[in-house]
C-alpha cells in the first residue's frame, strides 16, 4: 500500500463483519462498513522457491520470490453508524536480567541443564570399573517382566530322543 508507517488509512471494501453474536456477509461488500487501520510496517514475506527440472536433458530453472506486504493494526470498525474501537494492546516490556550465558536468561540455576557430551573410551572404561552401581533395581525388575520367555529347541524339549541320537552319532563316528 502507498502509505507511510504510522499513518491511518480507511478501508471501505469490507467483506465480512462480526460482533460476536451476529455475522454480516457482504455480496460482494457489506454496505456502510468502514475499517480504520494504522500502517505498522512494510516488509517482504518468506522466500518461495520455484524449481523446474526435467530428467536426462540437463534442464534446471530455479527462481525465488518474496511477496511484499503491508502490516496493519485495526483501530476502529464502523457499521451502520455504530463505531467500535479496538481494545488497547499491551506490549511486553523487557526487564533487565542478570548476566547469564545466552539461552539461559530468566532460568534458575537448578533448571539449567548440563551440557550433553560424549564420553571417550577411556572415560567409559573408568566408569565401568568404578564401584558405584549404574542401573537401578526397579528398572531391572521391569525389564525382566517385559521380556518373553526364550524359545526352546526341539531336541532340548525332549531329553531322551536327543540323548539317543547323540549316542548313535558317537557310535557311527567310532566305526
Amino acid at each position: 500500500m502507498d502509505a507511510e508507517p504510522g499513518s491511518r488509512i480507511t478501508l471501505t471494501d469490507v467483506l465480512l463483519v462480526s460482533d460476536g453474536d451476529s455475522i454480516k456477509v457482504g455480496s460482494p461488500t457489506v454496505d456502510g462498513a468502514v475499517v480504520v487501520a494504522e500502517v505498522v510496517e512494510h516488509g517482504k514475506g518468506k522466500k518461495v522457491i520455484n524449481f523446474k527440472y526435467k530428467a536426462k536433458v540437463r534442464y534446471r530453472r530455479k527462481r525465488g520470490h518474496r511477496q511484499g506486504y503491508t502490516q496493519l493494526s485495526v483501530q476502529e470498525i464502523t457499521l451502520d453508524g455504530k463505531t467500535e474501537k479496538a481494545p488497547e494492546r499491551r506490549t511486553a516490556v523487557a526487564e533487565p536480567v542478570e548476566e547469564r550465558p545466552s539461552g539461559f536468561a530468566g532460568r534458575e540455576e537448578a533448571e539449567v541443564p548440563a551440557p550433553a557430551r560424549r564420553r571417550s573410551r577411556a572415560a567409559t572404561a573408568e566408569a565401568m570399573e568404578s564401584e558405584e552401581p549404574v542401573a537401578e533395581a526397579s528398572n531391572e525388575a521391569e525389564e525382566t517382566e517385559s521380556k518373553p520367555a526364550p524359545r526352546r529347541r526341539r531336541a532340548a524339549a525332549s531329553d531322551e530322543p536327543a540323548a539317543e541320537s547323540e549316542s548313535a552319532a558317537e557310535s557311527e563316528s567310532k566305526d
